[in-house]
């Protein structure tokens, strides 16, 4: 493989059909891990290997992929950058996702948090051997995917657009920050679930905390009791939120409905 355009190969082996797809970065960062989970992945299946160089570049791949399935070696962002494609493409269900993490420490959890194996060389043989694992989605109005979960409000940090991590330890991490340092301002924002109002601009929240469990979203207001709907809408005046630590845009209104089971990842067999 090379970089400085996309790049693609095809490896002959007995087995199942599939795309990988590297990740620049990770290729650029750790080429010796990549080199041996596609030596793995070359022994059992067969396999067409592309370095897309930009997201369009993804997007015709996956497009044409066929019958194969799709295997990311790479970070969380590049995982939620694939998944977002193939939701676009209305072809998330076809086959589950695998991934090989592939990236500096906090930049996997979020494939580590959703059951993938974070060790490349048994990552590799997961994808060989291992179990496909139903997950819900969350997916905003603006047809967005969520596969960790959001908050507000959003940490302005060098972790933002950084690395994601598993809802409950940003929201631990919420409560930490709370008691080193003064709370952050309450947002003057309307909150309904299904409908049902939860919080208004007479009752500012401090933080908010969303994810997709057990067919449902779970939404949590300043670390109060969960409360289960299947859509959560967010208004009332400008605000920003971060979506697996990214970081969005400012927005006046933003809805989230969950998709239970929408697509399916590659984990390791457990008996």
């Amino acid at each position: 493989m090379t970089r400085g355009r996309t790049t693609v190969s095809a490896e002959r082996s007995a087995g199942e059909p599939v795309l990988v797809l590297v990740s620049p970065a990770a290729l650029a960062l750790d080429g010796e891990s990549v080199r041996v989970a596609k030596d793995v992945l070359g022994a059992a299946l067969t396999m067409k290997t592309a370095v897309p160089e930009n997201l369009s570049d993804l997007d015709r791949l996956l497009a044409r992929r066929g019958r194969r399935r799709p295997v990311v070696i790479g970070d969380d962002r590049y995982l939620q950058q694939v998944v977002q494609l193939l939701h676009q493409q209305a072809t998330l269900d076809e086959a589950p996702v695998a991934v090989i993490p592939v990236g500096r420490g906090p930049r996997t959890e979020l494939a580590r948090a959703l059951g993938a194996e974070v060790r490349p060389v048994q990552a590799a043989r997961a994808v060989v051997r291992g179990a496909d694992r139903p997950l819900d989605l969350l997916v905003d109005d603006g047809g967005g995917v969520v596969l960790g979960g959001v908050r507000i409000p959003a940490q302005r940090s060098p972790r933002a657009n950084r690395a994601p991590s598993t809802w409950w330890t940003d929201l631990a991490g919420l409560v930490v920050r709370a008691l080193s340092r003064p709370l952050p301002a309450p947002q003057q924002l309307r909150v309904e679930a299904d409908g049902q109002v939860l919080a208004d601009p007479s009752h500012p929240l401090r933080a908010l905390a969303l994810r997709s469990h057990d067919g449902a979203a779970e939404l949590r207001i300043d670390a109060c009791v969960p409360v289960q709907a299947r859509r959560v809408t967010v208004g009332g005046s400008l605000f920003t939120y971060e979506a697996d630590h990214t970081l969005s845009a400012p927005v006046r209104e933003r809805t989230w409905t969950v998709e239970p089971a929408a697509w399916s990842l590659r984990v390791p067999h457990r008996p």
